[in-house]
């Protein structure tokens, strides 16, 4: 019984080898063929299908015709056939701005131009004798620990012990997790001068004052000491081993254990100070958000003038009655170990060697 469903397949006759539609496309090719096809043999009472493979026929693109991709030897090829537009370029005068319709600039002074000048000229002593001052015990020359005195305690003990820690991150828990908070906006505040005490006359630190640390970036509120016993406010942060990017108007602090740290780390590992503040904004706030001013040409000018005191207090300048300005021209150089030194690594009677010997 001959089904009535129908068959949408195409039939193709016995005689017909293979079956194939052409495919239009884009380009050069004129003609592609399918590349895979069957072909029903019928032999006798016998059905076979067999599978060939054809490869596409195509005819030959434009571009493969091509021998060379170089650009043709033709002048109107390029818009500048010759070098004449890049030579007028080049040789033409440089016009110059006409001075009278720019806006006049601000003289700078000798401190904004030259401010390693004026700091070795008018403070480099005082930045030695302070940071030699914290070698010793400083202000705290009690026989009795201030703080115990502070507290009445009966026995008090003599202080020995000084925290290498000044500014350490709070941490601020809104009840669900902990928050990053600065020491200005937890009401801390660092009285200079005084010892930690109290002062007739405290006078307010700049209001985007900066202090650098190991740690990261802080905001601290720093109160100078303006009373009877006040000294120069620079000279009152050095006394607190933070040592100011300027003189005038201090916006930017480092904490000595900073500078030591980083002079170690520049010797050490020849990392760049640009890479070193990069990672203590990342220590500081790592989301890009919320982050402190930057401070890096403030911090390239401490640590300079840093490691340049570091050479005079090692050369024994601090302590030498002519100061810093009776250092001669290549005074704070090195002896080299390896060279021969008399009365050091040669006899004495070095001269009278025989000749092979010298």
């Amino acid at each position: 019984m001959a089904s009535s469903r129908p068959n949408k397949r195409p039939r193709t006759s016995r005689n017909q080898s293979s079956y194939h539609d052409s495919v239009s496309v884009l380009g050069d090719f004129d003609l592609i063929h399918h590349s895979e096809g069957s072909v029903r043999h019928f032999g006798g009472s016998r059905l076979a299908t067999r599978r060939h493979d054809r490869s596409p026929q195509r005819t030959a693109g434009a571009w493969e015709i091509v021998t060379s991709w170089a650009p043709p030897d033709d002048i109107e090829y390029a818009l500048n056939p010759n070098g004449d537009a890049h030579d007028f370029v080049l040789e033409e005068d440089i016009v110059l701005a006409d001075e009278t319709l720019l806006p006049p600039k601000r003289p700078r002074s000798v401190r904004s131009k030259r401010p390693h000048v004026v700091w070795k000229k008018k403070h480099r002593q005082d930045y030695l004798d302070e940071i030699i001052r914290w070698e010793g015990r400083g202000d705290f020359r009690l026989t009795a620990c201030p703080d115990c005195l502070a507290r009445l305690v009966e026995d008090p003990q003599v202080p020995e012990y000084r925290c290498r820690e000044c500014f350490t991150p709070d941490l601020h828990w809104d009840g669900v997790k902990f928050q990053d908070i600065s020491l200005r906006s937890l009401g801390a505040v660092l009285q200079l001068n005084h010892s930690g005490g109290h002062c007739d006359n405290p006078t307010p630190c700049h209001a985007h004052m900066l202090v650098l640390h190991t740690n990261g970036i802080h905001s601290v509120d720093i109160r100078y000491c303006n009373c009877t016993r006040a000294i120069p406010q620079h000279l009152q942060l050095l006394r607190r081993r933070l040592y100011p990017a300027s003189q005038v108007s201090v916006e930017t602090c480092a904490t000595f254990e900073l500078l030591r740290h980083l002079h170690k780390l520049a010797l050490t590992t020849k990392a760049s100070t640009y890479d070193f503040y990069r990672c203590l904004e990342k220590s500081t706030t790592n989301t890009g958000l919320n982050v402190p001013k930057n401070r890096y040409q403030a911090l390239f000018r401490m640590v300079l003038q840093w490691r340049h005191l570091q050479m005079l207090k090692w050369a024994g300048r601090g302590h030498d009655s002519t100061g810093v300005d009776g250092t001669s021209e290549g005074e704070l150089g090195l002896v080299c170990p390896s060279c021969p030194h008399p009365g050091i690594n040669l006899p004495s009677n070095w001269e009278d060697a025989p000749d092979n010997m010298k």
